[in-house]
């Protein structure tokens, strides 16, 4: 079925495994990650490939130091060549004012049809590109085929009100910042009752303190005592969850309470869903080489949650039951 379709279905589970490029400059980049890729054929519907960019993040100091990567197309072209997946390519429309060449190349040489469409890490900077709404406008007056979507942050002022006006532009799915605190994605999805973009709620293993220090360089709302709950286990309650954690006996990991957390505010989510509600999809985000292993492991876990939830509304929809 075509991606396009299943997004569009709110019965239908979409998970996304959300992956780095690799290192444009390690021989054989390409051929090792296409081989992990494969890995996760029977777990996602799509990988999700994001544009990396050396961002100066507001001034913070960066994390690690910039590394070139692999184009995402080219790394989504082969994945579709190879394994037959379907992909996902986010695009920076900042940059350059011509996006439409961009999409058509996209879509005829690397037969990619969905892509995120990226704002500015920066309201303040004045880029030379478009923005994303007047991107997606532009692409839905040329009457192109792509399926696009865009990030949506739920802790940002008036969201719910830019996801309306950029569905109506053309956007049919949203991607979550990666989510740490169930309030501010419960209180978004409430206000979004009637829209029929799917949002994706994103989620990213931690399993070292450097996994929250890169996290909050990307822009994540992460609360400030959830360090010491993931990290050290020492909380009676998960941070921002209306779920009391799990008793803490030592022997849970970091990677653990990463885990439990995911599946709590997952189920918050669909415990307070409008009677309207958006489709609701799944990203997983690979953050590092070190946690492939992790975000795996969190994608099947969380995948088998998401999809007995997704199944269960549609049942109760069918039934004509609240849910």
């Amino acid at each position: 079925m075509i991606l396009k379709d299943t997004i569009s279905d709110p019965s239908i589970p979409v998970r996304f495994f959300e992956l780095v490029p690799p290192a444009r400059e390690k021989a054989g980049a390409v051929e090792t990650t296409v081989a992990e890729v494969g890995r996760v054929r029977h777990l996602a519907d799509a990988i999700n490939l994001p544009e990396i960019h050396d961002e100066t993040r507001g001034g913070a100091a960066r994390t690690a130091k910039f590394v070139p990567r692999v184009d995402p197309r080219t790394l989504g072209g082969r994945i579709r060549r190879d394994l037959g997946m379907n992909i996902v390519v986010n695009r920076c429309v900042v940059y350059e004012p011509d996006q439409l060449g961009w999409l058509r190349e996209t879509r005829e040489e690397f037969d990619i049809e969905n892509v995120v469409l990226v704002g500015g890490e920066s309201s303040q900077v004045a880029y030379p590109g478009l923005t994303v709404l007047e991107a997606a406008e532009r692409a839905r007056d040329a009457g192109l085929p792509s399926c696009l979507g865009g990030i949506t942050i739920p802790s940002r002022l008036h969201e719910a009100e830019c996801i309306r006006r950029k569905e109506a532009a053309g956007l049919a799915f949203f991607t979550t910042q990666v989510l740490f605190d169930s309030n501010d994605i419960v209180w978004l999805i409430q206000q979004l009752n009637g829209v029929e973009a799917r949002v994706f709620l994103s989620f990213a293993p931690v399993s070292h303190p450097r996994d929250l220090h890169f996290l909050r360089w990307l822009g994540a709302d992460i609360p400030r005592d959830l360090d010491r709950f993931l990290l050290c286990g020492d909380e009676a309650e998960m941070p921002g969850s209306s779920r009391p954690a799990k008793e803490d006996q030592g022997s849970s990991s970091a990677f653990d309470r990463s885990l439990d957390m995911a599946k709590r505010i997952l189920m918050d989510v669909f415990d307070n869903l409008p009677p309207d509600p958006p489709p609701i999809g799944l990203n997983v985000e690979h953050i590092n080489q070190r946690n492939f292993a992790p975000a795996l492991e969190m994608l099947e876990q969380l995948g088998k949650l998401y999809t007995s939830l997704v199944v269960s509304q549609a049942r109760a929809c069918q039934n004509g039951t609240a849910w």
